[in-house]
């Protein structure tokens, strides 16, 4: 078992191609990251970026083309590894003429040899997932909701040291949303290791404690929020005269970029909201307004895919 502070999930160079008829396309792409007990690690980045081949490789669902990756230890993909993961795709893959109750026992089914174990199972689950009123009906009859809440805990049923998500918090209303980040929650602090992977950069600000930005399928940054949350940024409404400027700001402030009515500019290397006003009075650049905010998730995932190159 693995001590706390140790990686349960260890990816080293890891790469996945797939054949098109113009070549290879690379999906994922030299991943290396390790991810520890009780980590949830947040997977964000543009449509294509490799967050759902990832996913899928840790899962053991793919074979990797490169590089290598462990679950406890054990190779991903092997049926000693597989065994430890739960994995939520998005959509969820449930036969809708099964009842909640009949999938979530058929998937004990595949991890438990003796009845009281599978039974145990199946309570776990309906227990994760709140599914007390509706496991016995179809799942054909379910909300997109409900078979959220049912996708979910039937992967954090069978997540005994990782639990896969993909967009399996997204598309559901803010109650069922709230019931399902204390799931994640839950799991994350029992130990286990979660991979989030979700476009609902709002989502991933709440729960994770670190976050990859993947483009391309290259790991552009890997930040902790707790340290992300701790950068600032100076925002600047400009008077509508004074839009024209824009564009100096931009050029003079390394890391600047365009708002609605302005710009914003991380207050990074001794840089203060006083500087930036005072370049503005300076350039005589009118500013209407300003005002100073912690960056966020948007911020770090639009820098890192606009610069477009790992770290090196």
């Amino acid at each position: 078992m693995t001590a706390p502070g140790d990686s349960i999930l260890r990816c080293r160079g890891v790469g996945r191609g797939f054949t098109t008829p113009a070549g290879i396309r690379d999906a994922v792409v030299e991943c290396s990251f390790g991810a520890s007990a009780g980590e949830i690690i947040g997977i964000v980045g543009p449509n294509g970026a490799g967050k759902t081949t990832l996913l899928r490789l840790v899962a053991g669902d793919l074979p990797l083309s490169t590089g290598e990756a462990t679950v406890d230890g054990l190779p991903v993909g092997t049926r000693e590894a597989r065994r430890l993961v739960g994995y939520a795709p998005d959509p969820p893959v449930i036969p809708m003429e099964l009842t909640g109750v009949e999938w979530l026992s058929y998937l004990a089914g595949q991890r438990a040899s003796r009845p009281a174990e599978r039974v145990a199972f199946v309570r776990r689950g309906i227990e994760l997932g709140g599914l007390e009123e509706f496991a016995g009906r179809p799942v054909a009859e379910y909300s997109r909701g409900m078979a959220q809440r049912l996708g979910l805990a039937a992967a954090a049923m069978l997540a005994r040291r990782v639990l896969l998500l993909d967009e399996a918090l997204s598309g559901v209303d803010p109650l069922v949303a709230r019931r399902l980040r204390g799931v994640v929650l839950d799991v994350a602090a029992t130990g286990r290791t979660v991979l989030v992977a979700s476009h609902d950069l709002a989502t991933i600000e709440r729960l994770a404690t670190r976050v990859l930005v993947l483009w391309r399928g290259r790991v552009l940054a890997d930040v902790s929020m707790a340290g992300l949350l701790r950068e600032r940024m100076a925002e600047l409404s400009l008077n509508g005269g004074a839009i024209a400027r824009v564009k100096w700001l931009l050029e003079r402030f390394r890391g600047a970029f365009r708002t609605g009515d302005g710009v914003a500019i991380p207050l990074a290397g001794g840089l203060t909201v006083e500087s930036v006003l005072a370049a503005c009075r300076n350039e005589r650049i009118p500013v209407a307004a300003s005002r100073v905010r912690y960056r966020a998730l948007e911020d770090l995932l639009v820098d890192a895919v606009s610069n477009g190159e790992p770290p090196t």
